[in-house]
C-alpha cells in the first residue's frame, strides 16, 4: 500500500514541468525518451507543423518536457514547443509514448464570422456563433498545465490587443488527444468612428463552444 501512495506521488511529482537544462525530475523518464533537442529537430522537419528553424535561445529555454503519465518504462510524455510562424510566435505541442513515433497534438476551434452593422465596425449586426469547426496544430500564447494537463490560448488582436480569442483545451488520457472544453471572442475594436457605439463592446465575451443558449 505504502508503495502505491509513493508511487501515485512520484507520478503527480513528474508531471511538473521538466525544463530543459535542469530537471529535478530527469530520473523518472525512462531512458529511451526523447530529449528537447530530439522533439525540436522532428518538429522543424514536420511540415504539418509549419514552425519557421529559428534561433529565438530567449523563446526556446521556455520548451518544455511534461509526463502525462508513467508505469514503470512505459510513459506518455508531453513537449511544449515554441514555434516561429511567419513572425507569430506560437506554441504546438508533440505527445510521445513509448513503442511509439511523435504525434503532433491537433486542436479543434470553431469558425465564426463577425458581421457588423455597418463598414465601419462600431457595431455587431448579429451575435457571432460557430458556423463550423476547423484544426489548428499552432496555438499563439499556448499554455499548458502541467497538472491537469489542460491547454489553454489567448490570441490578441491589433496594436491595442483589446480584442481576439481564447480557447481551452482538455486532455483525453483514453486517447492521447485533446478536446475543446470552451472557446470566446472578444469582437471590441478601435476601428469604429462611432465610439459610444464600439464601447459597448468593450470587455464583452461571446461564447462560441459549449455554445451560448
Amino acid at each position: 500500500m505504502t508503495h502505491k501512495i509513493f508511487t501515485r506521488f512520484a507520478v503527480r511529482f513528474c508531471a511538473l514541468a521538466l525544463f530543459a537544462q535542469t530537471s529535478a525530475c530527469s530520473a523518472e523518464l525512462p531512458p529511451d525518451a526523447p530529449t528537447l533537442r530530439d522533439a525540436r529537430k522532428f518538429l522543424i522537419s514536420h511540415t504539418d507543423a509549419g514552425c519557421d528553424d529559428t534561433d529565438n535561445a530567449h523563446l526556446i529555454k521556455d520548451d518544455r518536457i511534461i509526463v502525462a503519465s508513467r508505469s514503470g518504462n512505459v510513459a506518455t510524455i508531453i513537449y511544449d514547443l515554441h514555434c516561429e510562424y511567419s513572425a507569430t510566435r506560437t506554441r504546438v505541442f508533440l505527445l510521445w509514448r513509448t513503442f511509439s513515433s511523435y504525434r503532433l497534438m491537433h486542436f479543434a476551434k470553431p469558425v465564426y464570422e463577425l458581421r457588423w452593422a455597418d463598414d465601419i465596425g462600431s457595431e455587431l449586426a448579429e451575435k457571432p456563433s460557430a458556423i463550423g469547426y476547423e484544426v489548428v496544430t499552432r496555438l499563439s500564447n499556448g499554455k499548458i498545465n502541467s497538472n491537469s494537463l489542460e491547454i489553454t490560448s489567448d490570441e490578441r488582436w491589433g496594436a491595442s490587443e483589446d480584442s481576439g480569442e481564447k480557447g481551452s483545451w482538455r486532455f483525453l488520457h483514453n486517447t492521447d488527444r485533446y478536446a475543446l472544453s470552451s472557446f470566446e471572442v472578444e469582437p471590441y475594436s478601435l476601428r469604429g468612428l462611432g465610439p459610444d457605439k464600439a464601447d459597448r463592446l468593450k470587455g464583452k465575451r461571446f461564447m462560441l463552444f459549449p455554445s451560448e443558449k
